[in-house]
């Protein structure tokens, strides 16, 4: 019915820049910086949907006068052929995150921080569902009811490696300013 994924576009953006100013989200020694802060909760939510191993990332990195990276460009390739754009805006003066998926025969966009709204479009472009909203649960809820016994694991050790290779490729790629590939264990 939806067809092969081919591409995801997404967004976030906070008001990051002012208000952690001075605070150890700006300190260097003891954080990454907003791609690594919030815009991880994003990159997450990509990586848990796709669900392939990334090959190649391209990435821009602009610090906006802070010690760390408060906006950020990144292009994903994924082995599976989806591709992926996603930016992290924390010099934003409205706070706002948006993800569509594009198929080859639908389009989705969701709320990738809470998931608390979803809208699935036809090839036509009409809205085929209404807009749904639901409960907002932090994966911290999630993680917790699955050790407790009471919930299945929503992702996986697997989905954790390669958000922890995305990062560290996004970095590369924004250091050298040319693509990073990612090469598989």
């Amino acid at each position: 019915m939806y067809g092969r994924l081919k591409l995801v576009v997404g967004h976030m953006s906070q008001d990051w820049l002012e208000p952690m100013r001075g605070t150890w989200r700006q300190d260097p020694k003891l954080s990454g910086g907003l791609t690594y802060d919030s815009g991880a909760h994003i990159l997450n939510s990509l990586v848990w949907v796709v669900q392939s191993p990334i090959a190649r990332v391209f990435a821009f990195l602009d610090h906006c006068d802070s010690p760390v990276d408060v906006n950020s460009s990144i292009n994903i390739c994924f082995e599976n052929g989806t591709l992926a754009a996603i930016g992290i805006g924390g010099d934003c003066p409205q706070v706002g995150d948006h993800m569509s998926f594009m198929f080859e025969h639908r389009k989705i966009e969701i709320d990738p921080w809470f998931g608390g709204w979803i809208n699935v479009y036809d090839r036509h472009g009409r809205i085929k569902y209404p807009q749904v909203t639901g409960k907002m649960q932090y994966p911290d809820d999630n993680f917790i009811d699955a050790i407790l016994g009471q919930d299945d694991p929503r992702t996986s050790p697997a989905d954790g490696v390669i958000q922890s290779e995305l990062m560290d490729a996004i970095y590369e790629s924004a250091r050298t300013a040319e693509e990073t590939a990612i090469v598989p264990y």
